[in-house]
C-alpha cells in the first residue's frame, strides 16, 4: 500500500467508523442486531459523501486491512465495525472464557471513581478491555497524555457470571465490570494467560 493509498484508507476508516459505530440512520442505513450492513447499501451511503463519489469495494477492503488493531470485518457481502459502538448492537458468537487478567487504560482522575463504582461503558455500548498492559496504555493515550492501567480479574468475573466477548485478536468486550474484579495500578500482574473459547456462559 502506497502512502497515498494508506491516507485514503485511513480517511475512509474514519467515515466508516461514524457510519457503522455511531450514526447509521443518518446515512440511510439500518444495521442488523450484530452491527452488519450490506456492502452495496454501505457503498451507496459512502458515495453520497463529498469526495467519495468514486468509492469501490476495494476501498472498503483497504480500510479493513489497515495495519494495527482490526476495526472492521467484511463477510458474505456484509460489513460491520468490530467494536466502539454507541448504537445498540450485540456481539456475534458465544461468550469466551477470558484470560486470567485483562487491562483497561484510563485517565488518572477517573481511577478513584472506577475502583469505587466499577467499569461502565459510558457513551459506548460495551467496556473495552485489552489483552496486555501495553495495549491498554496505547488505548488510554488516545484520551489522556498520562494513562493509568487498571487490571481486571477477568477469569474470576467470568466464573461469577459476567460475559466476555472477543472482538478482535487483542480486544475483549463486556457490559460492565463490578469493582470487586478490579485491581489498582500497583496490583497489576505482568503476564496474561492465553484465552480459551467456551461454548456458552451466563449473561
Amino acid at each position: 500500500m502506497t502512502a497515498v493509498d494508506r491516507r485514503r484508507a485511513e480517511r475512509l476508516s474514519r467515515l466508516l467508523s461514524l457510519i457503522l459505530r455511531h450514526r447509521p440512520e443518518a446515512f440511510g442505513l439500518s444495521l442488523d442486531p450484530h452491527g452488519w450492513a450490506p456492502v452495496e447499501a454501505l457503498l451507496e451511503a459512502v458515495r453520497r459523501q463529498r469526495g467519495w463519489e468514486d468509492a469501490t469495494a476495494a476501498d472498503l477492503e483497504a480500510a479493513v486491512n489497515l495495519p494495527g488493531r482490526r476495526r472492521f470485518e467484511l463477510r458474505d457481502g456484509r460489513m460491520r465495525a468490530l467494536y466502539g459502538h454507541s448504537v445498540p448492537v450485540q456481539p456475534e458468537g458465544a461468550p469466551q472464557r477470558p484470560p486470567e487478567w485483562l487491562y483497561h487504560g484510563t485517565a488518572p482522575e477517573r481511577v478513584a471513581a472506577i475502583l469505587s463504582e466499577g467499569l461502565r461503558p459510558g457513551p459506548r455500548r460495551f467496556v473495552h478491555l485489552s489483552l496486555t498492559p501495553l495495549q491498554a496504555r496505547e488505548v488510554g493515550l488516545r484520551h489522556t497524555p498520562q494513562p493509568v492501567v487498571l487490571t481486571v480479574l477477568a477469569r474470576r468475573a467470568h466464573e461469577a457470571g459476567i460475559a466476555f466477548y472477543r472482538a478482535s485478536g487483542d480486544l475483549y468486550l463486556t457490559d460492565a465490570v463490578p469493582p470487586q474484579f478490579l485491581l489498582p495500578p500497583e496490583g497489576r500482574p505482568n503476564e496474561p494467560v492465553t484465552p480459551e473459547p467456551v461454548r456458552s456462559a451466563p449473561r
